[in-house]
């Protein structure tokens, strides 16, 4: 058996215990549950859009800094940043 830390937000976590005690199961029970569902389940067949949602919003972001460079290494990836904050801060 692994172990593993997990950080929740706070009111997920109290959320997360509730649930638990109401099932009569520990947090780690029903988190182990959670997990293999997810994992059990088939990918889901989601649009772009619908990916978008879960995304955060600086995701979008960081994507069009990478598709800016052809060369995907993160000292490309920090160039381009640099770059398109060079031409923010111009405007």
């Amino acid at each position: 058996m692994m172990k593993a830390t997990i950080e929740f937000d706070d009111a997920l976590y109290r959320r997360l215990k509730v649930e638990a005690a109401r099932r009569g199961r520990t947090v780690r029970e029903l988190v182990a549950e959670g997990v293999r569902h997810v994992l059990d389940s088939p990918p889901s067949t989601a649009s772009a859009n619908d990916t978008a949602a879960w995304q955060p919003a600086w995701f979008g972001t960081l994507g069009s800094y990478a598709s800016a460079v052809d060369d995907h290494s993160m000292s490309a990836v920090k160039r381009s940043i640099a770059r398109g904050r060079a031409h923010g801060a111009a405007r």
